[in-house]
């Protein structure tokens, strides 16, 4: 019986704790103060941390770089340094995806702060700006210049005998 009792009341202990934090969690960029952005995201450290990171940057934008240098030093270590560096990616892109045209920061930027904040400078780059894909197109002869004089395999020009 008292191991049915400290159940229950571990088990609504627990959900009460869940549903406050729930509430205190902010899911709206109106009910963001940019102000406790640090206290904001180590809440959000074990739940939700890339879309808290997301809603910050997209209403903070001032202060984007902070965002993702508290975001990057709140992410637990693991013994397998790629694991970091792939989830640290994946915060410096969640706020690259957040920067307008007309913002003051830069991939590059965002970088230097994943790097302040711990990151692994060997493992990590600059995120694709504006969520863009970096894919490799192959020429076109409209942008390739044709090649001349029978270097790297063009056509030599023939000679005229006159």
């Amino acid at each position: 019986m008292k191991k049915v009792v400290l159940g229950l009341a571990l088990s609504f202990g627990i959900t009460s704790m869940v549903s406050a934090a729930e509430q205190t969690a902010p899911t709206d960029s109106a009910d963001i103060n940019c102000a406790e952005f640090s206290s904001i995201l180590t809440d959000a450290q074990s739940t939700n941390l890339l879309e808290t990171v997301t809603l910050l940057a997209t209403s903070c934008q001032t202060i984007t770089d902070q965002i993702v240098e508290k975001a990057v030093s709140l992410t637990p270590t693991t013994d397998d340094e790629a694991l970091d560096a792939a989830e640290h990616q994946k915060i410096m892109q969640a706020a690259a995806d957040t920067i307008d045209d007309a913002g003051s920061f830069t991939p590059a930027d965002i970088l230097i702060a994943a790097l302040t904040g711990g990151g692994n400078p060997a493992l990590l780059s600059e995120p694709t700006a504006g969520g863009s894909t970096l894919a490799i197109t192959p020429p076109s002869p409209a942008t390739t210049p044709a090649v001349i004089g029978g270097r790297n395999g063009g056509a030599g020009v023939a000679s005229v005998n006159n």
